[in-house]
Parts: structure tokens; sequence; C-alpha cells
């Protein structure tokens, strides 16, 4: 009885973050870290505002957070050396569980995709949120974090059923990553050995994985804990002007906080965003 009040209340718990959680107890640190990653924490902010899904939009003297806020049905936008607020975007109003955002790397013309996990679409704008579009989602209601490698988006699935690749509106492909064994939340790409690099958060194991894809094959490079207790674990980006990650996650139930964090992976060096997105 006292196992099931415990599940109860998690679920509820779970609930009542409207975080898009669907696992119904918390693990911490199910599947042990390995020795090849370290991550060290840079900077930590206090951000005001929810932040589920992040994703960093940058040019050359800035760096900027976008992080995604169902309860306000905004895109804030975060000072990344900071954590100040910068501004904020609306969200599309049918757009009421979105988690993940990605943009295209387009300065001159940008567009945003969010998703969302009551609804099986991806919601697109080209003009800062003034108007929104659909298209379908090809992880349906379980795509949570997403971001974008230059030529194809990607997005996790919160159903346990690995990773994504795609294109909106035009092909996909559903890729295995075995190692993650609870739902998985955020994810960010970035340049790796001539390969593209991915890390993947989860909301209750509290490891970052990574990845090594080399266009046709997925390598497991293996998993850091996180470096600050959380309660949870949320968005994941990556950003070029930093060489590190950014990192949403609560400390406790109804918080949210940014975070900046380098990372090592052990006998290998990144290379410039330059050069992995020339080899797709």
């Amino acid at each position: 009885m006292k196992v099931l009040f415990a599940i109860l209340c998690f679920a509820a718990l779970g609930f009542a973050a409207n975080d898009g959680c669907n696992e119904s107890s918390i693990s911490v640190n199910r599947v042990p870290a390995t020795d090849a990653v370290t991550l060290t924490v840079v900077n930590d902010f206090s951000i005001a505002g929810k932040s589920l899904g992040i994703d960093v939009f940058e040019g050359s003297g800035y760096t900027y957070v976008l992080g995604t806020d169902n309860v306000n049905m905004l895109i804030h936008v975060w000072d990344a050396g900071t954590g100040g607020t910068l501004g904020t975007y609306p969200l599309d109003a049918v757009n009421a569980s979105c988690f993940g955002i990605a943009w295209n790397n387009d300065l001159t013309t940008p567009t945003f995709y969010t998703d969302d996990w009551n609804n099986s679409n991806l919601f697109y704008t080209e003009d800062f949120g003034v108007n929104w579009t659909t298209v379908a989602n090809p992880a349906g209601t379980y795509a949570r974090g997403m971001d974008f490698d230059g030529t194809d988006y990607w997005t996790t699935n919160g159903d346990g059923g690995g990773l994504w690749r795609f294109q909106p509106g035009v092909g996909q492909e559903n890729i295995s990553i075995p190692e993650v064994p609870t739902q998985p939340s955020g994810l960010a790409v970035f340049p790796y050995m001539g390969d593209l690099g991915i890390a993947v958060t989860t909301y209750n194991t509290h490891n970052i994985y990574f990845y090594s894809w080399d266009g046709s094959t997925m390598s497991y490079l293996g998993s850091a804990a996180c470096p600050i207790s959380v309660y949870s674990s949320y968005g994941l980006s990556y950003s070029e002007n930093t060489g590190n990650l950014f990192w949403t996650y609560a400390p406790s139930s109804g918080t949210y906080k940014l975070a900046e964090i380098s990372f090592t992976i052990t006998s290998l060096s990144r290379d410039t965003w330059a050069g992995i997105k020339t080899a797709f």
C-alpha cells in the first residue's frame, strides 16, 4: 500500500508540473555515469518564467537562449551571459502543451518550430510568433526536446522510442538510443570529430547522455551525472559562440533555472560548427 501511495504521489506531482512527463515514479542516477564524459558548471541562473525545451539563438557578438513556457503561453528570450529576460514571443493558442523549440539557424529568415505533447503537429512561425502554421510531427505527441543540425531536425521520443531525425513534411528516421533508460526530455546537437554529436537529458534519470552520428550509425560515447542536484531535467542546447551546453532544470517542484555547462569527452575533440554543417 505504501508503494502504491508513493507512485500515485509522484504521478500527481508530474501532472501538476504540466511538463509532459509520462512516468509515474522518479529515479536518480538509475544508470551509472561513465568515465568518458566530464561536465562543469560555468554559470547557473535563476530565470523569470517557466522553461521546458530550449534552443540557442546567436550570431556574431550575441548569444540568446529561447525557452518555452506553456503556462504563460510564451517563448522567453534570455541573455545567455546573465540569465536576464530580453523579451518574449507568443506561442500559438493551440500549442498549450508545448515542450521543444528549434530554429533553422538562419539569421536572415529565421523559422522557429515547437512541439506539443497533446497535439501531433509541429507548430512553426516565420514572423516571431505573429502567425503560426502546422505540419505533422513524426514523433506525434511523444516529441520533447528539439534541435537543428543545419540540414535535419532532431527530437527525442518521449515514449522511450529513441530519437527522430527528420525534415518537416519531407521524411523521417527513427534511431534507437537504448542506453537511455527513462523518458527523454532535452536534446542538443553539436559538431564532433567531423560527425554530429548529440546530447540527451531525461526527466528522471539525472544523467546527460552523449552520442555521435556519422550520417548512418549512432554510437554511444558515454554519460555523466547532471552537475547540479535536480528535481527534474528539461531543455538542452549547444552554443557555437561559447562551445558549451545550456540546460534548463528544476531544482524543486515549480521552480526553473538555466545553467551553462562546459563538457569534455575523453580522447576526442570537437570540430567547428561550420565543419559539421559541410559534412551533411
